[in-house]
């Protein structure tokens, strides 16, 4: 578990992650390490936030054994997914003037005022990049782990 807290990654290709202590990329060798073995039969869930303090989040699980290319992949993955709607108003909840400022930018950064291309790693603020921050047993759910996203 060390090796995936240790990273620094922008939900991109797996490859392209670094190890934070060492600033190198991460090896072939290091992407093949198991994170979660095979000893328990239970799926591993995974707890992804969809918005930037955390109100909003997603359940999903993956099959052991679980290497750390296979995380990052699924991670990636998720994030990856169109937007829809739903996502949109759960992520801000109440809010309508932080929805809609959001809304405007979203348009105003894309000139065919067309969203439907957005993912879901779109829902957080763009000020910086999001990263990974590595993952975490879930405080409110002790079956689960939560999935960190920065700026770490």
């Amino acid at each position: 578990m060390d090796i995936v807290n240790n990273i620094e990654w922008y939900f991109n290709h797996p490859k392209n992650a670094i190890i934070r202590n060492t600033g190198k990329k991460i090896t072939k060798k290091q992407l093949k390490e198991v994170v979660f073995d095979d000893s328990v039969t239970q799926n591993v869930k995974f707890c992804f936030p969809l918005n930037d303090d955390f109100t909003f989040t997603e359940t999903r699980e993956l099959s052991r054994p679980i290497t750390v290319e296979q995380l990052l992949i699924f991670v990636s993955d998720f994030y990856h997914e169109p937007l829809c709607q739903e996502h949109i108003d759960k992520s801000f909840g109440e809010n309508i003037e932080w929805k809609n400022e959001w809304k405007n930018n979203m348009i105003e950064s894309h000139n065919d005022c067309d969203i439907s291309h957005l993912t879901k790693i779109d829902l957080f603020d763009t000020t910086c990049t999001p990263d990974f921050c590595g993952i975490n047993l879930s405080e409110e759910n002790p079956d689960e782990y939560f999935i960190g996203v920065g700026p770490e």
